[in-house]
Parts: C-alpha cells; structure tokens; sequence
C-alpha cells in the first residue's frame, strides 16, 4: 500500500485542481488556505513530479496534474455514489443559475416535470439578470443568454427568434400583413433600441419621424408591459410562453426575425461528482425548448 498516496493530501489536491483556486478549494474543505496548499505540496513530494503551477492567485494544472486530476476525480465521484448507495442516501444535489426572464415565464412552471422524472435529484434554481453577479463555479448549470464561462459545455436552447407581442386590444388595430402598422405604437425596448432598428432594417422598414421607443431592463418587463395594451415589445417563446398561452399577449410571429444576441444557451459542468444527472437535466432541458 506504499503506492496509495495520503487521501487527505489527494483530497486537498482534487479540491484545488476543480476549483483551480486555493481558496475556494480551502473553503470546501472547511481548512485554511495554507493548509491545502501544504496538503498539495506533499503530494508532488510523494509522486516526486508538480502537478499545480502557482502564479500569484493563479492556477493552473500541469499535464502530470492533469493525468492525476482526471483519475482522481473519477475516483472521488465513484465513491460518493456507493457511499450514497450503501448509507441509502441516494440525494443527488443539483444547482441551477437561470436568467430572471427565462426562469420566471418559462422554467419553473416545467420544473416539476422534471421533479417527477428524476426524484432522487434535488434541484436548486437561483436567477439572476447579468452574468457577472453571482461564480458561475458555484453552479451545475447555466440557462441564459451569457457566454459560456470556462470548464462549461455549452448547448443552444432556442432559436434566436423574436417577434412582436401584443395584447388583444391591440392587436384587434394592426395589419396583420403590414409590419409598418406594428410601428404606430410606443415600441418597448431592453437594448436602447438597437433591437427594433435590427427588426426594421430586417423588414426593409424606415423609422417614421413619429417613432416612440420606451426603455426597460429586462425583456420579461418589457412583455409584461406590453400586456397593459399600450405599447408593443419584442421577445420569444421562453420569455413570452406564459403570457401568450394565457391569452395576455398575442405574438406577431410572421414579423419574427433573429436578433444577434437573443440566442439562450444552456451551459453545464460535465466534470463533477453529478455528471450523470446533470447531464440528464440539460437534455431535459432541450427536450423541453423544442415542445
């Protein structure tokens, strides 16, 4: 048993090698920073080879730490599922980050479905509005339009369609075979316009000198808005889904065109303990969209 390397040094290397921080590995271990980094030093002492380069607060693997990490983990991940198994603690955690649009109209009402179908998984949604408030890290899964952080696989969610929505007061006053009607109406914007001048320029429209742009932060306001039967904004089947089948809004798909940023993506960590089930909600995931 020469051979088998100290767990608690391995532990501390495994922490610090998914996290690529010795903080953050620190706080999952509940040890001070030191003290992992101490743990990982003993272990490149044992295997006489480095397998973390340290640059100030950056790390990164070297490929000995990479070989090591991979079989590792690996190993870890089996562990907690036999532990789990044989404790008959079967749980398995996931968390969830979606965008405050798409979490609100569209998601939560399709949780339980999954719930249902998988319930040895605890999921957790949180939402935000911008990427940069809340460690991606910190989650299994991402669900919005942000880029894909890094050690995320990232899968399209939707189209990238967006179309007009009304309420029925409205619509009952617009051709419904001439989008220029569409702009007789206050247009609410969450892109400082930008996203009804890409929608006429798609259309072979010109702005008429009466144009009404009213601004909002977020494409769920904007829809909720529009339900009022004042104005006319722009969204999509996730944000939109819930208003429209209730009859709030009406969409105006035949002016649908693809605005460059209203793609959502699904982006999730393969390289974790829960793989197997995170994996499952992401193709849950997609299943859903397409329906």
């Amino acid at each position: 048993m020469d051979r088998i390397p100290p767990l608690k040094a391995v532990r501390a290397f495994e922490a610090t090698a998914r996290h690529l921080s010795f903080s953050r590995a620190a706080d999952e271990l509940c040890v001070t920073q030191s003290a992992v980094s101490h743990q990982v030093r003993a272990l490149e002492d044992f295997l006489g080879k480095k397998l973390l380069v340290r640059n100030g607060k950056q790390v990164s693997l070297t490929l000995e730490g990479d070989t090591f990490q991979s079989v590792v983990g690996d190993c870890f991940s089996r562990m907690a599922s036999v532990t789990d198994h044989l404790t008959g603690k079967q749980k398995v955690s996931l968390r969830i980050m979606a965008q405050t649009s798409v979490a609100s109209e569209w998601l939560v009402a399709r949780m339980h479905d999954f719930n249902s179908a998988y319930p040895e998984v605890v999921t957790r949604l949180d939402t935000y509005v911008m990427a940069h408030s809340f460690d991606a890290d910190d989650y299994d899964v991402l669900i919005g339009a942000w880029p894909a952080p890094e050690g995320f696989v990232t899968r399209k969610l939707n189209d990238g369609r967006w179309y007009p929505v009304c309420a029925p007061s409205v619509h009952e006053q617009i051709d419904p075979k001439d989008a220029a009607s569409i702009l007789q109406w206050p247009l609410y914007s969450t892109e400082e316009g930008a996203d009804w001048t890409l929608w006429m320029q798609h259309l072979g429209l010109r702005p008429p000198t009466t144009l009404d742009i009213r601004h909002y932060n977020l494409a769920l306001i904007s829809a909720r808005a529009a339900v009022d039967g004042f104005g006319i904004a722009l969204s999509n089947d996730l944000v939109a889904d819930r208003l429209m089948k209730v009859g709030d809004l009406i969409p105006l798909k035949q002016f649908s065109y693809s605005l460059p940023w209203g793609q959502y993506y699904v982006h999730y960590r393969s390289d974790r303990h829960n793989k197997n089930h995170t994996i499952a909600f992401t193709e849950w995931l997609e299943a859903t969209a397409r329906t």
